[in-house]
């Protein structure tokens, strides 16, 4: 195999700890299995040891950043709201709702601010609904009667 980074044509295959830093934080890998330039250092991690190097990688960022899904998870439950109740509120499509709080996408920051400003004051959940709720309603107003100035959202 030849080495990705220099392209010397002998790459060893050892085994050897890694560690990983974010943000001040570390975390240190044992028995990493992969092939290494003598030359200039560059490595392949076999597949297990890849596996185990992403997990881990994607671990120490969520222990670092936080969980932004199971925050959104819990906003919503103390609001005692269904996904679709505050995907409504909030102007976001349900499914869309739904992957924030899996953590397969990641929300918009406005709308975690917004989430974490309204789990300080809850009583701001209702201003927000009836915002919503008056667009939509001018929005339906305006198609069903051609009148009427045209709301923008988002």
């Amino acid at each position: 195999m030849k080495c990705p980074a220099c392209g010397n044509s002998e790459m060893v295959t050892k085994i050897q700890d890694e560690t990983l830093s974010y943000s001040g934080q570390s975390l240190t890998l044992h028995l990493m299995k992969g092939d290494f330039c003598p030359a200039c250092g560059e490595g392949i991690w076999d597949e297990e040891s890849y596996r185990r190097y992403t997990e881990a990688q994607a671990g120490l960022i969520r222990a670092v950043k936080g969980d932004v899904g199971a925050d959104i998870r819990r906003i919503r439950k103390n609001l005692k709201l269904t996904q679709t109740e505050l995907s409504e509120v909030v102007g976001i499509g349900k499914v869309a709702f739904s992957r924030y709080e899996r953590g397969e996408t990641r929300p918009p920051a406005p709308l975690v601010k917004l989430l974490k400003l309204v789990e300080r004051h809850p009583d701001l959940i209702a201003e927000v609904s009836s915002t919503y709720t008056s667009q939509k309603e001018a929005r339906l107003e305006t198609r069903s009667t051609g009148r009427g100035k045209k709301l923008r959202t988002g």
